[in-house]
């Protein structure tokens, strides 16, 4: 009887220090999982600055792009009115011709 004892006795312990083997795993689990928490925290945080970030250049983008687009507009004021500045040159220099002929018919 006592034999049966000691060896109860012996499992038990045996099996206590399993449990105290698992529990240490687990704790290491658990530590682990922590700093993969942690970490994804981390990545979290850098794509929502990379997304600000890309934000703010789109908009950056937007203003660029409209600013762009009143300058073609400016430019192509600018070159209706080279246009008709040319035209009427063309007008005086067709003038200035008729007043030399007539000019050169008086004489």
């Amino acid at each position: 009887m006592s034999y049966q004892l000691s060896v109860i006795s012996y499992q038990l312990s045996v099996i206590s220090y399993q449990l105290s083997v698992i529990s240490y795993q687990l704790s290491v689990i658990s530590y682990q999982l922590s700093v993969i928490s942690y970490q994804l925290s981390v990545i979290s945080y850098q794509l929502s600055v990379i997304s600000y970030q890309l934000s703010v250049i789109s908009y950056q983008l937007s203003v660029i792009s409209y600013q762009l687009s009143v300058i073609s507009y400016q430019l192509s004021v600018i070159s209706y009115q080279l246009s008709v500045i040319s035209y009427q040159l063309s007008v005086i220099s067709y003038q200035l011709s008729v007043i030399s002929y007539h000019t050169k018919s008086c004489y």
